[in-house]
């Protein structure tokens, strides 16, 4: 095993991400396509599994590194700590060389070493820790930062490209191992498979897409019908617009409002790839916080900019990229925009975000309801958890936790005139 090459691409992904701000997965690729991932005894699926799991083990291995020697260290004597004590750990002889650089970089962690901090051992930030313990039970908040160590992966079956029966069939001729959702036939937790979804032609070609259960259901509260007019804002990269359009066989009329041209074009490729009638789709370029429509529509989803927090089971960089505390106040102003912009031109409208933190979601919609807005929070009447107990509106709202729901952690609320 060559230790020096493995811990020159740990090092540098995680450089990256902290640098660039972006997904494990793009960081990963990055350092890939710059300096080469090719090691002796080792594939790149293998090798992209330690950067996943060294990015998720971050903040654990900073506080034991800075519990030891009393200051942070490098990215690369992070990547040797990792190393060396997931070898430790797993039985597996540790290289002369490696066990020398921890002696000497880290005097003390071969012996022993203790993680006391809680927010240290579930390696999230201390104030994300924290915050969080001020809206749940203890109890609850082990449970989740337990449940984003393990991402579970849903997929739906796009019915605009294949039945159900197919699809299903076909996944089993492919050795996927799946659990169907009993009152959602069209959703699939994946329980096993040989191959990553992604290289499976029904992937390829459309008829099953990797999309979180707490997605979805952000689409089955607006309650979609045929012929409705629907803004989404904040559209792209255009997942929940195809499922818009699947829940209504392409009979819906959809304005999808985005603020990146870039992200568009994408989008328009994805919905032709999904099966989706193009015709009843117009995309538009613009600021959701600004734009002016011309007419109201019969319902609109707000799938808001935010935290991403709910998203660290799918990406552990989240962790790296949350470091400021301020972020959740910074998100709810522009989401507060976004809203209240939305509610001028619909009597029906889904608000939606991908965060744990109450800030971006009770918050923001009480901020609303408190100014006296015309709309009213209703129940979303959707099969999820509800929302923090400590705000008025708690009991309509929906909230999805991984420990609970097993998906990503959202907040969900429709508000009606």
């Amino acid at each position: 095993m060559n230790i020096d090459a493995i811990v020159s691409i740990l090092a540098t992904t995680l450089y990256t991400v902290k640098r660039r701000r972006i997904s494990t997965r793009r960081a990963f690729s990055y350092v890939c396509r710059r300096f080469g991932c090719r090691i002796s005894g080792i594939d790149r699926e293998e090798l992209y599994r330690l950067a996943i799991d060294f990015i998720t083990n971050y903040h654990k291995l900073l506080y034991i590194a800075k519990s030891i020697r009393g200051s942070e260290p490098s990215h690369k004597t992070l990547a040797k700590i990792y190393l060396y004590l997931k070898l430790r750990e797993s039985g597996e002889k540790i290289p002369t060389k490696l066990r020398k650089a921890i002696a000497r970089d880290i005097p003390g962690i071969e012996r022993s070493y203790s993680v006391e901090e809680l927010w240290a051992l579930y390696s999230v930030p201390k104030w994300i820790y924290d915050k969080l313990s001020m809206v749940l039970p203890r109890e609850d908040v082990e449970e989740l930062f337990r449940a984003i160590n393990r991402r579970v992966l849903w997929i739906r079956i796009n019915t605009l490209r294949i039945d159900i029966d197919k699809a299903l069939k076909v996944l089993e001729n492919s050795d996927v191992v799946f659990i169907q959702d009993k009152t959602y036939p069209f959703i699939l937790r994946i329980v096993k498979t040989k191959r990553p979804i992604r290289t499976l032609e029904l992937f390829k070609n459309g008829s099953i897409v990797i999309q979180d259960k707490a997605s979805i259901f952000t689409v089955l509260a607006l309650r979609p019908e045929p012929d409705m007019v629907i803004y989404d804002f904040a559209a792209a990269p255009g997942i929940k617009t195809s499922l818009i359009m699947q829940l209504t066989e392409n009979r819906a009329r959809i304005i999808a409002i985005d603020l990146s041209r870039r992200r568009l074009e994408a989008m328009k490729l994805l919905l032709k790839r999904y099966g989706v009638d193009t015709s009843r789709v117009d995309l538009v370029l613009s600021d959701s916080r600004y734009i002016s429509m011309a007419r109201k529509a019969d319902a609109s989803l707000i799938d808001a900019v935010c935290s991403s927090s709910g998203a660290m089971p799918k990406d552990p960089s989240i962790r790296i990229i949350l470091r400021d505390p301020s972020i959740p106040e910074k998100m709810k102003k522009i989401q507060i925009a976004m809203l209240e912009n939305t509610l001028r031109y619909t009597d029906i409208a889904v608000y939606a975000v991908c965060s744990l933190f109450p800030e971006e979601g009770e918050e923001v919609v009480e901020t609303l309801t408190d100014r006296g807005i015309e709309h009213r929070v209703v129940d979303t009447r959707i099969p999820t958890s509800r929302g923090y107990k400590r705000y008025k509106i708690w009991s309509l709202v929906s909230r999805t936790f991984p420990h609970i729901d097993e998906c990503e952690g959202f907040f969900i609320a429709r508000l009606e005139r």
